[in-house]
C-alpha cells in the first residue's frame, strides 16, 4: 500500500475518534468528571425574625429575635474607653446582628431586656455582645471578644433620673477581663447562647459549639432525639405574602448537652433565652426554623415557649 494512502486512512480513523463538536470547530462540552463541584457549607439563615410567646398561671413570656446585616463600624461604636483593651480583638468582613427582645410578667414582677450580638457572618465568631435591662436597678453589659478572652464593661444608672436616659449615658462604669484559652479548650470559634438558634437553623448537621456565657466557657452539643407530631399555630411571612401554619406537624427534637470548659462554668447556670436546665429545641424541618423551646425559667418553673410569628428569608 502506498505511504500516502496509509496516511489518509490513519487520518480518517483519527477523525472518527474525535467528538463531533471538535470536528465542527466548536468548543468541547465540559467534562463532568472535571467539573468543579459547587461550594458547600452552611446555607444562609432561612429567617430574619422569630417571635415566641408563652402563657401560664404563673405569668407570661414573649421573646423576639431579629437578624439584620451590620458592619464593623457598628461594633466599634459600642466600645468605650472604660472597656479596656481586648487582646487580638476579632474582626470580620461580613457582620450580622442578632437582636433579642424579651419581656416576662409574673403576678408580682415584670422585666424587659434587650440583648444584641454582632458576629462574623461566615464563621459565626462572636465579635461583641450587649445586654441591657431597663429600670433604676437596671444595667448594661458589653463584652468585646478576642482570641485570648473577652473584656466586659458594666454600665449602671447613678439614679432613677439617669435610668431614663440611654444606657450609653449611664455614668457608673466598671471593667473586667475574662481570659480563655481557645486552643486548650479545642475551640475554633466562640459564640454566645442566642447564636445557637441561628446556628441550628443554618446548619442541618449537629456540630458542637464553644459558648461563652456569664464569664464562663461551655461546650454545647446539639443532639437529635428523634421527632414526633405536635400541634402548632403560627403566622408565616415571606415574599409571597402571609399564611397561617396550623395543625399537627412532625418536628425534629434537638436536646442541648452542656459541658463546662473551665472552672467557672456550671451547667446549672447556663441559659438560652433565659431558659435553664434540660433545654430542648423543636425544629420544623420544612422551613428549618425553631418552633418550640422548653426549659425552666426563674419565677415560672418549667415552660415551653412557642413560635407565634416568623418572617422568612434574610436581608
Amino acid at each position: 500500500m502506498p505511504r500516502s494512502t496509509a496516511r489518509i486512512r490513519l487520518a480518517a480513523l483519527a477523525l472518527l475518534c474525535l467528538p463531533l463538536s471538535l470536528i465542527a470547530g466548536e468548543e468541547p462540552p465540559p467534562d463532568p468528571a472535571r467539573a468543579q463541584a459547587p461550594a458547600t457549607g452552611p446555607s444562609p439563615p432561612p429567617w430574619h425574625r422569630l417571635h415566641f410567646a408563652a402563657d401560664s398561671l404563673a405569668g407570661s413570656v414573649t421573646t423576639t429575635l431579629t437578624l439584620s446585616p451590620a458592619t464593623m463600624a457598628d461594633v466599634e461604636a459600642r466600645t468605650f474607653p472604660e472597656s479596656g483593651d481586648t487582646p487580638e480583638a476579632f474582626t470580620a468582613s461580613r457582620v450580622l446582628q442578632l437582636q433579642v427582645d424579651g419581656e416576662a410578667r409574673t403576678v408580682l414582677t415584670g422585666s424587659t431586656t434587650r440583648a444584641s450580638v454582632w458576629f462574623d457572618a461566615d464563621s459565626g465568631q462572636v465579635l461583641l455582645r450587649e445586654r441591657t435591662s431597663a429600670g433604676s436597678k437596671g444595667s448594661s453589659k458589653i463584652h468585646r471578644f478576642g482570641a485570648r478572652g473577652a473584656s466586659r464593661l458594666r454600665l449602671e444608672p447613678a439614679d432613677s433620673r439617669q435610668a431614663l436616659l440611654p444606657s450609653a449615658q449611664w455614668s457608673k462604669r466598671s471593667g473586667k477581663f475574662f481570659p480563655y484559652d481557645m486552643a486548650q479548650a479545642g475551640c475554633n470559634s466562640i459564640t454566645v447562647p442566642a447564636q445557637l438558634i441561628y446556628a441550628i437553623s443554618r446548619q442541618p448537621e449537629l456540630t458542637p459549639y464553644c459558648v461563652f456565657h456569664d464569664g464562663a466557657l461551655y461546650r454545647v452539643r446539639p443532639e437529635s432525639r428523634g421527632g414526633g407530631k405536635h400541634a402548632l399555630s403560627y403566622s408565616l411571612h415571606n415574599a409571597g405574602g402571609q399564611r397561617q401554619v396550623s395543625g399537627s406537624r412532625r418536628l425534629q427534637r434537638i436536646a442541648l448537652r452542656i459541658e463546662p470548659l473551665d472552672a467557672k462554668a456550671r451547667v446549672e447556670d447556663f441559659e438560652l433565652l433565659e431558659l435553664r436546665g434540660d433545654i430542648t429545641i423543636h425544629v420544623d424541618p420544612e422551613y428549618r426554623i425553631p418552633v418550640m423551646l422548653s426549659g425552666s425559667r426563674s419565677g415560672l418553673g418549667s415552660i415551653i415557649i412557642r413560635l407565634t410569628d416568623a418572617s422568612l428569608g434574610h436581608d
